[in-house]
């Protein structure tokens, strides 16, 4: 068939629930192909003139690159090597084998190195972002307490899976949302389609879902006529509550998300709401994403006779500040300043395994394995204190150390670490599993816009993102983050789709794919992290790369609903869709181009 995966799960009796509902509210929403349009472009450069080849090439994944280059060539790894330098955008595009395989043909071929760059319009037909549908339909009491809830989530996959068939499985199965749902069924799979292939793209198919389950919590609580906050904090799924894979949720800051959201806008209180053509209104929506699982990742520090750090691990900077992290942690196990740790980049021959820097799994997995790999240094710096006779506590020179044992600046020091979390897949009947991830993500955004009812053009006054990081390694860098994931995602909410006629891509160029400019992000835009702990994350952190992305759609949709009583249930969410809504709504609907 053309199904690429099909995830299923069932919890309780969902079918029993919607018959003894007193409400059942059912919808379907839908989100548009899009592009990660990094600046940098895919590139890979080839050396296969030895008897081995060199690869060097932008990937998010140089460890699966090397794996997978030296499974199709049928030769050992220690033949491959890969190496990466700091890129210049990745969001997920750079996962897998992309360039690679066919430049290290080329150069088997010629003898030559033989170097690829895509064009942007190249990277348009290359990977792409999930378009989805998504039917979602719940039971809620007069009350306002959701009792079940249906999911039929389908992504379009394109032509290749590529990592498709895990964003269907692994996201699919927070569907449901944020809430405590006691009957709960999920269907979601990717289905191949005669379209550029989609993969992985800054939240990894959590937005797509958070877009459709956070406006049909809005709709479901404006019909209830129950403030939709308040009936977000009645169905809140929180920490000790089993999640719809029946896990049980830890460490999930979901209620001060929601909390620190709402004050943050000003929820309960007037605003100027506008008058005449120009209207006003606000929203809220938070949403939920697991930790990939499955995966590891391995590091080594190396403590040089000078008492110099230098630490290896294959973890990839595209501009998220993974270095500084590590550094970080590095030397906080070590006792020393983070400026002294040098990090080598990316290199199979050097640096060890690592499953890839995708699903904001880095800070958390890799954080881990660098924390070990420094305490096991650590501990052999103390037994080499021991060894060359230093007082206990009396915290000699790491040099000194050295000099005692060799006679002179001479030696080294390795430590390595790594980290495995625990898993249990889900059951194939049922999809459920006491153990889905190793952490989970929570990020809440509200939205103040304001519409142009002449025009339909929405223009947002203010975006909040605020997210729960654990205990965040570096404040700074999480805020930046929360702020760059909320603008892309603003993008893919007003502006941004992949049109085609005739199956015939129009607009593969930024001349006619737009990205937000400065003109188009809001005059205030505001980052929050919640105050929280990831009581099994490296000093209490764990990754928050995609958290700013999953709520600012329907944040913005919910706003727009509140100003002008209008539902889009389509991204993007373009001028023209407004108007034509507001047309509609006035019983004068326009006639389809």
């Amino acid at each position: 068939t053309n199904v690429a995966l099909d995830f299923h799960l069932s919890r309780g009796d969902v079918e029993r629930a919607f018959a003894e509902a007193d409400r059942v509210f059912e919808h379907a929403f839908r989100t548009q192909p899009v592009m990660h349009t990094p600046l940098e472009p895919h590139v890979s450069l080839a050396d296969a003139t030895g008897d081995r080849v060199t690869i060097h090439t932008a990937t998010q994944t140089p460890s699966f690159v090397r794996i997978e280059i030296a499974r199709l060539l049928g030769w050992p790894e220690n033949r491959v090597r890969v190496k990466t330098a700091f890129l210049g955008g990745g969001f997920g595009a750079k996962t897998y084998v992309k360039l690679e395989a066919l430049a290290t043909a080329l150069s088997l071929i010629v003898r030559r190195p033989v170097k690829l760059a895509l064009t942007m319009e190249e990277q348009f037909f290359t990977i792409t972002k999930h378009a989805s549908t998504f039917r979602i339909k719940s039971a809620v009491t007069k009350e306002g307490r959701i009792t079940a809830r249906r999911c039929e989530v389908v992504y379009n996959g394109g032509a290749y899976a590529d990592i498709g068939p895990r964003v269907a499985q692994k996201s699919g199965f927070t569907a449901a949302g944020p809430y405590d749902i006691a009957n709960v069924a999920i269907d979601s799979c990717e289905v191949y389609t005669n379209r550029p292939p989609a993969g992985a793209l800054r939240g990894f198919g959590v937005p797509q879902l958070v877009w459709a389950y956070e406006s049909h919590t809005d709709l479901i609580a404006r019909a209830l006529a129950i403030d939709p906050v308040e009936f977000r904090r009645t169905n809140l799924l929180r920490d000790g509550r089993p999640q719809a894979t029946g896990t049980i949720l830890r460490d999930a800051a979901t209620a001060a998300v929601l909390e620190r959201v709402a004050a943050r806008l000003g929820w309960g209180r007037p605003f100027a709401r506008g008058d005449g053509l120009l209207r006003r209104g606000r929203g809220v929506a938070i949403g939920l994403k697991a930790g990939i699982s499955p995966t590891t990742s391995i590091a080594s520090i190396a403590i040089a006779a000078d008492g110099s750090c230098t630490l290896y691990c294959s973890t990839v900077d595209m501009g998220q500040g993974s270095m500084t992290a590590m550094a970080q942690i590095a030397a906080e196990t070590l006792g020393i300043e983070a400026e002294a740790v040098r990090i080598v980049q990316p290199d199979t021959d050097v640096t060890p395994y690592d499953m890839g820097t995708l699903g904001s799994r880095s800070t958390f997995h890799m954080g881990h394995a660098v924390r070990q790999a420094a305490l096991d240094a650590r501990a052999r710096l103390a037994a080499l204190a021991a060894e060359v006779g230093a007082p206990p506590g009396a915290n000699l020179p790491i040099a000194e150390l050295f000099r005692r044992k060799y006679g002179m600046q001479a030696g080294t020091i390795i430590g390595s670490g790594s980290f495995l979390p625990s898993y249990v897949p889900p059951d194939p009947k049922t999809g459920l599993t006491p153990d889905a991830t190793p952490f989970w993500m929570v990020g809440g955004a509200g939205a103040e816009v304001e519409i142009d009812t002449e025009t339909g053009r929405v223009r947002v006054l203010r975006l909040i993102t605020v997210a729960d990081a654990g205990t965040p390694v570096n404040p700074r860098i999480v805020e930046t983050q929360l702020t760059g994931a909320a603008i892309m995602q603003l993008g893919f909410t007003l502006f941004e789709e992949m049109e085609f006629t005739e199956g015939q891509l129009r607009n593969p160029s930024f001349a006619d794919y737009k990205i937000p400019g400065m003109r188009d992000l809001p005059d205030t835009i505001e980052g929050e992290i919640v105050a929280a702990a990831q009581t099994s994350g490296p000093y209490g952190a764990k990754g928050v790369g995609e958290t700013g992305s999953f709520a600012v759609s329907p944040a913005i949709a919910n706003a727009i609903d509140d100003a002008v009583g209008v539902r889009l249930a389509e991204l993007p969410i373009t001028a023209e869709a407004v108007y034509r809504a507001l047309r509609r709504a006035a019983g004068q609907p326009l006639a389809e181009a």
